[in-house]
């Protein structure tokens, strides 16, 4: 490629320093563009690096067997509407009508499609097991895009199903598939791990996250000291307090105090010459239940709720009520409710339960109790659950292991599914005992363009991004003549290395624009180009061109006649050079 005929669409903006990230690095070297919230194009940087992982993805997805095909976007919904997905989704969903009012969704994942498509043309189980995947468009309506495309309206993603006539046969696909991902993530050089997960509304038992470590990431790991422990905010859970019993002579006098625009909980404890540890708040939270609408949920004031657990507990929950939204409700101010008469049901999470002489809201504007006790002022909850996330400060089952929260960006997610979709939607097949079974089902996905974000969050400098696998670069090979157009021995050998490089199926762009030598390499090092070939007068008429590598920033002089074979031989080192080149 030259440059001539190419389009970088990079960015002169300087970054400053506290806002390097994927995002802002992808615009600046002329990857993608924002349209609208949450909504990029992909510009021809960005697309080449996106079909170079394809090819990795399609190598791998083959050797194990998996076929290709690609499903609709578009998706009647009443197909989701039977799998009753399409109330788990809720506002997710991109929904859209047709001119004779027919509703559709736009797919933000395949089940039901793949399982109609199963369910439909598979007749036998000698057909089965079969793996089938595809490289498609996806979309959610996000409620706050962010990140750029790591948290998007519209990405990319690998998905693919399995299908099974039985649970041992789905288990063996699926470890195939958890050691192809391994595979494919360690041949890219990126530094990840792989965690058990929940599986949410895909549904299933069993299922496997991968993850990035990036400061800028969405999720948090929590991780022990000694490595051996991983807990995602999702599912991090506390052991379970015993109840202790306190000593009588430590209880105090109930009090009753009357403060009037108490603000938050660190001016109470202030004011009562306490710590924010020693204050219980209750929150009340909104359900899609008739009979129980809210429900109060009490915590420690130093821990935050974690919302993700609490639908566990009751999937019926909408959201956590506001300040305005309890006013409105139980006509109090948020920091005085409390469980004193309080006609809903009420959840203690295990922080709560060894508190004695606590501070409480009275469950009257502006009053608090001083000095409570459980069984003595009030009745401890009869349900007691995990409602919390796990700080810094908390210990694990051990009690040796601190945690450490990474911040960390999900670029994979595995579901051992089972017979949801098949029970839902009616996919039964005989076995060879001619008993009607349900097909099993298994369901393997990466995130592609969140992934190429990922990729640049662990590998960039001060000069743009470098590629942990020179692979995945939008080119292999840039050569940067200087002068071309003043030395006629320049542009030369500058277009006899060109053609060399083509003929051994290298992808290479060759830098033919009148442009200062600054503003070639700022772009060639922006996009992150591993080889970098520099041409100049004084250098060329002694047979010699300068050597760069991107990553690492060394630079050599080297023989012209040497050049092509001292890069096809570094290119051939690398670990997926039989992907990109086996045919030759």
């Amino acid at each position: 490629m030259l440059t001539t005929k190419y389009l970088f669409f990079t960015s002169k903006n300087k970054i400053l320093d506290n806002n390097i990230n994927s995002h802002s690095l992808m615009i600046k070297a002329g990857m993608i563009r924002k349209l609208s919230s949450g909504i990029y194009t992909w510009l021809p940087t960005g697309l080449k690096v996106i079909n170079n992982f394809k090819k990795i993805i399609h190598y791998f997805m083959k050797d194990i067997g998996a076929i290709e095909l690609l499903l609709p976007i578009l998706h009647p919904s009443n197909i989701w509407e039977q799998s009753g997905r399409i109330n788990d989704y809720g506002d997710e969903l991109l929904k859209t009508l047709d001119r004779r009012k027919h509703s559709f969704i736009l797919g933000p994942t395949h089940e039901e499609v793949i399982t109609y498509l199963i369910k439909n043309e598979i007749k036998s189980y000698k057909y089965l097991p079969i793996h089938l995947y595809q490289i498609q468009t996806k979309f959610r309506d996000e409620i706050r895009s962010r990140l750029g495309v790591i948290r998007a309206k519209e990405f990319l993603m690998k998905d693919s199903y399995s299908f099974h006539m039985d649970d041992f046969s789905l288990k063996e696909t699926y470890n195939i598939v958890l050691k192809t991902y391994k595979k494919i993530f360690n041949i890219i050089n990126i530094n990840f791990l792989v965690k058990k997960a929940d599986n949410n509304v895909i549904g299933g038992d069993i299922s496997h996250e991968f993850h990035i470590f990036s400061q800028n990431g969405e999720n948090s790991i929590y991780l022990s000291k000694d490595k051996k422990l991983f807990f995602n905010k999702k599912l991090g859970e506390y052991f379970i307090y015993k109840k202790n019993n306190i000593n009588k002579k430590k209880i105090l006098k109930k009090k009753i105090l009357n403060l009037k625009n108490c603000l938050n909980y660190e001016s109470l404890a202030k004011i009562c010459n306490s710590s924010i540890k020693n204050i219980i708040k209750t929150n009340i939270i909104q359900t899609s239940d008739k009979i129980n609408p809210f429900i109060a949920l009490l915590i420690r004031a130093d821990y935050k709720l974690n919302l993700h657990k609490i639908k566990k507990i009751n999937n019926k929950i909408i959201k956590i009520l506001s300040e305005i939204e309890i006013k409105k409700f139980f006509n109090i101010n948020i920091n005085s409710i409390g469980p004193f008469n309080l006609k809903i049901p009420i959840i203690g999470d295990y922080s709560i339960v060894n508190m004695y002489n606590f501070i409480i809201g009275a469950n009257i504007k502006d009053k608090y109790l001083i000095n409570i006790n459980w069984k003595i002022n009030l009745p401890i909850p009869s349900n007691i659950q995990d409602l919390r996330g796990i700080t810094k400060n908390n210990l694990m089952l051990d009690n040796k292991n601190l945690v450490k929260i990474k911040r960390s960006i999900e670029i994979a997610h595995i579901f051992q599914i089972g017979k949801k979709y098949s029970k839902i939607m009616n996919a039964y097949l005989y076995d060879k005992n001619k008993i009607k079974k349900p097909i099993y089902m298994g369901c393997y996905g990466i995130g592609i363009s969140r992934l190429i974000a990922a990729i640049i969050e662990q590998n960039y400098d001060s000069q743009g991004i470098y590629w942990p696998n020179s692979l995945l670069a939008p080119f292999l090979v840039a050569i940067i003549p200087i002068n071309i157009n003043k030395y006629f021995i320049v542009e030369k050998y500058s277009f006899l290395l060109y053609k060399k490089f083509k003929l051994l199926g290298i992808n290479v762009i060759l830098d033919n624009r009148n442009l200062n030598p600054g503003a070639m390499f700022a772009d060639i090092d922006l996009i992150g180009v591993p080889h970098i070939i520099i041409i100049n007068y004084d250098n060329i008429l002694g047979k010699n061109i300068e050597y760069k590598d991107r990553k690492t920033g060394l630079k050599n002089i080297i023989s012209i006649d040497l050049i092509v074979d001292f890069i096809f031989n570094k290119i051939k080192l690398n670990k997926c050079f039989n992907i990109f080149f086996s045919k030759r």
